[in-house]
């Protein structure tokens, strides 16, 4: 049994090394050894695929491509009877915690009842369960501090025991798989697939407490073990490395830190530790000196210079629509040059979720095949809609904003043409919501008009709105979980919400458009699934409709589905921390503001970073500070920097969306310092050449704009070609 580190800078192929190992045992056909690859929840796929691109290997049965999840779901059961619960509900269950015991809680008392103390005290008791802390450790840590002048006390106190009712409600119900993270502990060295198996780490910067508890155990139960980790081997002592010494603005930080608790685990278990393999060659960037300068000198004090490249392009743009729409066109002609294919190039965004929708616009209209790697958001789906305004109108009055909201979602028997006529009637007569619950018939056109068919329009208000009134009555008053959740149930189904979706389901599969197939599937069983888990937290208890509406906006908002690309040749699009992917060739870094790149800080739970200190000092570990987070974003910006072997693009919006001035990063301060003569570009909006057009819109717009009279009458002498040019176009079967 022996454990080796593979050590090295980004680019000097740690993961390659891991994969063609893996490769090589999988070869050896008489050999019965279970194998292991142990990587990040994201990387899983791109493993996957990495493995099975080697010729020598049509399949694998011996081999377990994990993430920690799935290492847990393994190890504690397949067929478990009890379900998982999910984030969602874990903060409903909270959210019933803190009602339920508002009277004994000491510092979040006054709050107990609003939903984001949920959503906060949930991301934190997760963080107590990734650091293996126990409710009976939050209480010794409560009896360190002073009680009666430490606001931090007081909050350990309420946290403590609101951890403390958590784990007994879900203990029995549910399947908590942070809970069981550091359950499953013990059976790691039991389970047949691990013992005397061979285990590659590979992906990881840190671990949680939990994980590295497991990972110590699986490092005891293996027979052999490499662990890879970007770091740079000379910058730090290998045979006794020293946490505590460790300068926290250093760019390796995060994994010199996570070396140093690593070979401290091997030591305690006193397990064979062999000479490391250092990996000091940037193969990756063998082809591109400007990217290996880059690598070596980035964030160096007095790096040296050399001259820039045109493989190195740092774009400013007038705002976030002007830089996809540049990436587009760029992608488009690396492809068509023969420099790329599609699967060689990654779009990274530091903040994804503010440019997706433009990247679907401009990636659709151009023509190019990708993949965001994200989880998509479902709160705007229609069916979520249709039970939002329906509540809001059903308990809200039945104001016209509710009302046409929930006509428009397309799921009400009622067809778009007549909820168009419906709504010009309202807004011609000043229809409010007493109108609607009225039992009398409409008759506020004047006599001698007709411009409304009245007979028409009562006809479809009471299809519209007898639904709407059948859910107002069983809903007045307080009604139990589990009733609020028929009633719902039975509003749906009555309106063929399950059968029309069903419909779009099968439109989208006919049409090939197998993501929008598999978003409705997979949202009809993730709306079962919350109102599930809203009638197992709160069963028998009652609560007024606007607590059922508050919990279930705050829980269709972070309603999400994760997706697998649906095909092998196409752009990835994805966050810096899940850009994983080893074979780059290209990689456009958009949004490199101050503010935003490498990551937006965030923060976390109900602890501020003086509490965390707080708990530091009585030895009491939780994820790090702010001020750690920052240091580590360089970190970050280094393995964006150095994710290509050949073309990085780095562009950034001079304006936000609101029209307010940004600043670029620091980081492309450091990028320009690296080089004699760096030239930011301009993406304008000018007039594009005619030989670069890409699109048909391309074309549409340049036709127009150099058409159009008065452009016309300045440039004559152009207008001639663009006549030609029309008319050409007007010849073509395809564009006319």
């Amino acid at each position: 049994m022996a454990i080796r580190f593979i050590l090295g800078r980004s680019g000097t192929g740690k993961t390659s090394f891991c994969i063609k190992e893996i490769v090589d045992a999988l070869s050896v056909s008489s050999d019965n050894q279970q194998l292991i690859l142990l990587v990040p929840e994201q990387a899983t796929y791109q493993a996957e695929r990495a493995i099975l691109s080697d010729k020598r290997i049509a399949g694998y049965s011996r081999l377990g491509v994990l993430s920690f999840d799935r290492l847990q779901f393994m190890l504690s059961g397949r067929n478990a009877a009890r379900p998982t619960i999910s984030r969602i509900g874990r903060q409903m269950i909270i959210h019933r915690i803190l009602r339920d015991r508002k009277g004994d809680l000491k510092a979040f008392g006054a709050s107990a009842e609003h939903i984001g103390l949920g959503r906060q005290m949930a991301e934190t008791i997760t963080e107590l369960h990734q650091y293996a802390k126990t409710p009976e450790d939050v209480k010794q840590l409560v009896s360190k501090l002073d009680k009666d002048r430490s606001l931090a006390a007081l909050k350990f106190a309420d946290i403590a025991l609101v951890l403390d009712e958590y784990l007994k409600f879900v203990e029995g119900k549910f399947i908590d798989p942070d809970v069981q993270l550091n359950r499953v502990v013990g059976a790691v060295g039991t389970a047949e697939f691990v013992r005397g198996a061979k285990l590659w780490v590979d992906g990881f910067a840190s671990f949680t407490a939990g994980e590295l508890a497991i990972l110590a155990e699986l490092l005891k139960a293996a027979a052999d073990v490499r662990i890879a980790l970007c770091l740079d081997p000379l910058k730090i002592d290998l045979a006794n490395p020293r946490a505590e010494e460790f300068d926290i603005t250093s760019l390796f930080y995060p994994t010199e830190r996570t070396y140093a608790c690593l070979v401290e685990i091997i030591r305690k278990s006193k397990l064979k530790l062999d000479k490391p393999v250092i990996l000091d060659r940037a193969v990756r960037f063998s082809d591109c000196e400007q990217l290996g300068h880059i690598e070596r000198n980035l964030f160096e004090p007095q790096p040296k210079k050399m001259p820039a490249g045109d493989n190195i392009r740092i774009m400013s743009a007038a705002d976030a629509r002007a830089e996809v729409r540049f990436v587009a066109g760029e992608i488009v002609r690396l492809v068509r040059g023969g420099n790329c294919r599609y699967r060689d190039i990654a779009v990274i965004a530091s903040d994804i979720e503010s440019y997706q929708h433009y990247i679907r616009a401009y990636f659709e209209d151009y023509n190019l095949p990708f993949f965001i790697d994200s989880r998509r958001p479902l709160n705007q789906h229609p069916a979520v809609q249709l039970i939002c305004s329906a509540l809001q109108a059903a308990t809200g009055g039945f104001s016209h904003s509710d009302i046409f909201a929930y006509l428009k979602t397309d799921l009400v028997p009622v067809g778009r043409p007549d909820v168009d006529v419906l709504e010009n009637y309202c807004l011609a007569f000043g229809v409010v919501g007493n109108d609607w619950q009225s039992g009398e018939k409409w008759n506020f056109q004047d006599k001698k008009e007709q411009r409304f068919d009245e007979n028409r329009i009562n006809q479809i208000r009471l299809e519209v709105g007898k639904p709407l009134l059948i859910l107002r009555d069983r809903l007045a008053g307080a009604v139990t979980a589990r009733e609020f959740t028929n009633i719902i149930f039975d509003f749906i189904e009555k309106l063929g919400v399950s059968g029309e979706i069903g419909g779009w389901i099968e439109d989208a599969l006919e049409r090939g458009d197998y993501a929008a197939a598999e978003e409705h599937q997979q949202f009809y069983g993730r709306l079962v699934d919350v109102f599930d888990e809203l009638a197992e937290v709160f069963g028998g208890q009652q609560l007024s409709c606007q607590d059922y509406i508050a919990i279930l906006t705050s829980a269709f908002s972070q309603m999400t589905l994760a997706f697998i690309p649906p095909k092998l040749d196409q752009v990835l699009v994805g966050s810096i921390e899940r850009s994983r992917h080893p074979d780059l060739k290209a990689v456009f870094l958009l949004g490199a503001t101050q503010k935003q790149f490498p990551v937006p800080v965030g923060f976390r739970g109900v602890l501020t970073d003086d509490d965390r200190l707080t708990a530091e000092s009585a030895d009491f570990a939780l994820a790090g500070s702010t001020a750690q987070d920052l240091a580590e974003r360089q970190y970050l910006a280094y393995i964006a920097f150095t994710r290509p072997s050949k073309f990085l693009y780095v562009t950034y919006p001079l304006a936000d969306d609101k029209g307010r001035p940004m600043m670029r990063s620091q980081f492309i301060d450091n990028l320009d310092s690296l080089f004699e003569n760096p030239a930011e570009e301009s993406i304008t909006d000018g007039q594009i050449d005619v030989e670069k057009i890409t699109t048909e819109n391309e074309l549409a717009n340049l036709l127009c704009g150099q058409l159009g009279k008065d452009i016309s009458i300045i440039h004559q002498d152009a207008g001639g070609q663009f006549d030609e040019l029309l008319d050409a176009v007007c010849r073509d079967e395809e564009l006319a």
